[in-house]
């Protein structure tokens, strides 16, 4: 009887071990997660940041204009134009640092902030209410007026300053329209790839690409409704707001719960090593070690998963700089959860080993005194 009485026991303690041993990385994921993602302070400073300082939109523009034109070519939208310039043909010829020279004239730290803030805002307040999409309405005006004057014509120059030079071909193709053409019809200069014409055409050309800036710039929209934009990529992918609304206030919740489980199952430990009188020390020490040690794992292994997931899921089709760039940014956000994680793991650990020299002294001590 006090054999099968200590047997139980003993599987108690064990499967309490193991329990702990998987739930200290857990906990520990939960609850530095949860503390990030739900900290909407420090994700505004984050997103701020990599939009202003790191080449995160420079790369990402690059790539799109590269895109935009082609798709502009291979559908014939590109050859439907009836006024000059093509700008959307055009900025292909912008690099990565000229693209980031247009990012820090136009989207200063005072409008990215303040975007990011009218953006994560509404969100976190619509993860406690009943709405069901969050009510994002972004002020375009204050962009606009930014942009105008000046730093207009400065893009368009850096555009235009950007195209490759004409050949003899485009200049004659361009003579022979315009002498084909009713009296004061406006001849466009290029009708397929943008090129720089030669004097006495150049500071004509060039206004006319500084006139178009202005006039894109004065024809966007003054109010940007993300709310209408979220509902229908809502229709269009299936995936219910309603449905991460409930995983974010899951998250909350184990992200709560998270530190009181492991101390949990450390009581029962300890209650059940008292009452079997086995050796407690060792037994509390060793799943402090070992859940530790498993808490480094992750820490070891997210920038390179986040990267796998990025480019086997949403972003397969997209180039590998551009990929590398977004990886970058999320290893940014998720080093606030991973590197204080390492942190508070190697603790477990560490207090682990301290139990277990606490343990080994004093059975030395009671060697020596008996």
């Amino acid at each position: 009887m006090e054999q099968n009485r200590t047997s139980k026991l003993g599987f108690i303690a064990v499967l309490l071990v193991v329990l702990l041993i998987l739930t200290i990385p857990l906990s520990l994921l939960f609850f530095n997660t949860g503390r990030v993602l739900l900290d909407r302070a420090l994700i505004k400073k984050v997103v701020t940041r990599e939009v202003t300082e790191s080449e995160l939109v420079a790369v990402t523009l690059e790539w799109w204009a590269l895109r935009r034109a082609q798709e502009r070519v291979v559908t014939g939208e590109a050859q439907t134009g009836i006024r000059e310039p093509d700008a959307l043909k055009a900025m292909q010829f912008l690099d990565r640092k000229d693209w980031g020279a247009i990012r820090n004239d136009a989207l200063p730290v005072q409008i990215v902030s303040g975007y990011v803030a009218a953006t994560i805002d509404p969100f976190y307040e619509w993860v406690d209410n009943n709405n069901p999409l969050p009510l994002i309405n972004l002020d375009l005006k204050t962009f606009k007026d930014w942009n105008r004057g000046a730093r207009a014509i400065k893009y368009a120059d850096l555009v235009y300053s950007k195209l490759p030079a004409c050949k003899k071909e485009d200049v004659d193709d361009f003579l022979k329209r315009q002498a084909a053409a009713a009296p004061g019809q406006e001849v466009l200069y290029n009708l397929f790839t943008p090129c720089a014409f030669p004097d006495p055409f150049r500071g004509d050309q060039s206004q006319d690409y500084r006139d178009g800036m202005t006039e894109v710039i004065d024809e966007a929209p003054d109010r940007f409704s993300l709310t209408l934009e979220l509902s229908r990529l809502e229709k269009q992918s299936g995936v219910g707001a309603a449905a991460v609304k409930n995983q974010i206030r899951l998250l909350r919740t184990l992200s709560g719960l998270a530190p009181i489980v492991p101390l949990l199952l450390l009581a029962l430990l300890v209650a059940y090593g008292r009452k079997s009188r086995m050796d407690l020390l060792r037994w509390v020490g060793l799943p402090l070690i070992v859940g530790g040690l498993v808490g480094l794992l992750p820490v070891l292994a997210y920038q390179g998963t986040i990267t796998a997931l990025l480019t086997s899921g949403p972003m397969s089709e997209v180039p590998k700089q551009v990929t590398a760039e977004f990886a970058r940014a999320f290893g940014v956000l998720f080093a606030e959860v991973f590197n204080p994680m390492a942190i508070e793991a190697a603790m477990v650990a560490g207090i682990g080993i301290a139990v277990i020299a606490f343990g080994i002294v004093q059975t030395r001590r009671k060697k020596s005194t008996a």
